[in-house]
């Protein structure tokens, strides 16, 4: 089986969990405010084309992640099998409700204006500082990549028809990192 376009690959298999055969799940984004919707992961081995797909028994969050009992998967041999192989989610997981903060998969190649000086780039990926998420845009004016923190402070509209989050940024951060 091959992993469709579909799914997102959200973190790795850190390590086996007791002896019954659970495993830890770490989450690269650290949120697992969505794992209630999970019904099955897919594993996948890094570089490799192929995958298994393992129903989930159970689950609960954990740490950096979740701790998930998976279906025939039942001693802590199997589990610690299991190690360093890729965790991939259904896309569909991650599109919020109306009124709900919005998943950050969800922004990917929206155009980013700024509410007065206009577009500043698009929406390529998604990194962090630790303290919040940033939007990496591939800037208009200067041909480099720049990081935005996505924060609601800066955050005036998401337009999902358009395709476009307008904010309103401090006075620098967009050039904070040119080079004189």
């Amino acid at each position: 089986m091959t992993i469709a376009s579909e799914q997102k690959k959200i973190g790795i298999i850190s390590d086996a969990h007791g002896i019954r055969g659970e495993v830890y799940v770490i989450v690269f984004s650290g949120d697992v405010s969505w794992i209630e919707d999970l019904e099955s992961l897919t594993l996948k081995k890094s570089n490799s084309a192929s995958s298994h797909v393992y129903s989930i028994k159970k689950m609960k969050p954990f740490k950096k992640g979740f701790i998930a009992t998976l279906e025939n998967i039942s001693t802590r041999n199997q589990a610690e099998e299991l190690k360093k192989m890729e965790v991939w989610v259904d896309d569909e997981i991650f599109i919020s409700d109306d009124g709900e903060q919005p998943f950050l998969a969800e922004l990917l190649d929206f155009s980013v204006e700024e509410a007065s000086s206009g577009k500043i780039g698009k929406v390529i990926s998604f990194s962090s500082n630790g303290e919040q998420d940033l939007l990496v845009l591939d800037a208009v004016v200067n041909d480099q990549n720049i990081e935005i923190p996505f924060i609601k402070e800066f955050v005036i509209a998401v337009d999902y028809n358009q395709k476009k989050i307008i904010m309103q940024l401090p006075e620098g951060l967009i050039h904070i990192n040119e080079k004189d």
